[in-house]
């Protein structure tokens, strides 16, 4: 059996659901049998059929003697939908294969192990399949794994390291298709975070325009939650989920951001770590940080980054002008922050390079 292609087309389901599943995870399921595949399935949104019952339903009696290639260990524990291990086990499916194991404490072992002690032979290929789908659903099981989301920044920058002029003009560094990308980036995204320099500066909307996708929760940190109150983001609060986190508010703040809609998170500390840990809380795992330098040094410095997207302009603006990051620089070059699984790519004129941000040599 062709397992690495049936397991490729799982992945490739599982993709069908980006942007929608939060806070559950991208999950494709493949049954074949004798060679045919018999139901596929891929997971949707909270409270939608998983994509293994989803599969099920496709094969029908067909699932009987089948195997089935999973990108993640099938539930076992009623949630908003039945347990799909038992649901596997009922319809008699022969033999398992699945890239890596559930994290969620209520899983974490127990659907493979109920699949075993139902007779199925189940084969836990983390070896060929794991890398990939830890990358597929890395907010998920970093959540699971820290209690915290996965964080993307998000900046255009220009060939000296800029993300502004000197007067603290952006628009625009990156060209329109590297705008359009950002777009793209967000409506896959659960929360997009800003400071509020940000919505001073710029008064942005943060919403998905240049595509097609839904918005995402947009955030703004400020120490005493007070945002310009003549901004975009407040006069459509009550459209596009807009949540502020503050060290404490004044009563007059909390009233005013209640009548325009916004979810005022109050944690009595500045620590960023707190503040992506009560998002997490909330189920936004996937967060795109698009402030700037300030906030995205304050990140950083705390090791809260966990990817690094740049769309770098062919332009210079020269000295003066805001730096990429507002971080404390490194004593020695080994010690710097570096790209690893870099990718680079080209979109108009800008040089977009992403990968997984780690610190040294780690």
């Amino acid at each position: 059996m062709d397992d690495e292609r049936y397991m490729d087309e799982a992945f490739s389901l599982a993709e069908r659901g980006r942007g929608g599943t939060h806070p559950n995870p991208l999950v494709g399921a493949v049954l074949v049998n004798d060679g045919e595949v018999v139901g596929r399935g891929w997971h949707l949104a909270p409270g939608q059929p998983h994509a293994e019952a989803l599969a099920l339903a496709e094969a029908g009696p067909r699932a009987r003697g089948a195997t089935l290639f999973c990108t993640l260990e099938p539930c076992s524990h009623h949630g908003r939908t039945p347990p799909c291990a038992d649901a596997l086990l009922a319809a008699g499916i022969a033999r398992a294969v699945v890239a890596v194991r559930d994290p969620d404490p209520r899983v974490d072992g127990r659907g493979l192990r109920r699949l075993r002690e139902g007779g199925v032979t189940v084969e836990l290929d983390e070896a060929r399949y794991g890398a990939r789908a830890r990358r597929q659903n890395a907010p998920f099981l970093k959540y699971h794994e820290t209690g915290l989301p996965l964080v993307t920044y998000k900046a255009a920058v220009t060939l000296d390291g800029k993300v502004a002029a000197a007067t603290g003009d952006a628009r625009w560094i990156s060209c329109p298709d590297s705008r359009r990308a950002v777009h793209q980036l967000r409506a896959r995204t659960d929360a997009v975070l800003v400071g509020v320099g940000t919505v001073r500066r710029d008064d942005p909307e943060l919403t998905v325009r240049l595509v097609d996708g839904r918005d995402p929760v947009r955030v703004v940190i400020t120490r005493d939650g007070a945002l310009p109150w003549d901004s975009k983001l407040l006069a459509t609060a009550r459209r596009t989920p807009t949540v502020v986190i503050a060290d404490q508010a004044t009563e007059a703040v909390r009233r005013r951001l209640r009548e325009r809609g916004v979810d005022l998170i109050e944690l009595g500390s500045s620590d960023p770590r707190d503040a992506l840990q009560a998002l997490a809380a909330r189920g936004l795992l996937d967060v795109l940080c698009e402030g700037g330098p300030t906030l995205a040094g304050g990140l950083l410095a705390a090791g809260l980054i966990d990817r690094l997207v740049l769309f770098v302009a062919p332009m210079i603006v020269g000295r003066g002008a805001p730096d990429l990051l507002a971080a404390p620089a490194v004593a020695a070059v080994a010690d710097a922050w570096r790209l690893r699984d870099v990718e680079w790519s080209r979109v108009c004129d800008d040089l977009v390079v992403s990968g997984a941000l780690v610190r040294g040599d780690a």
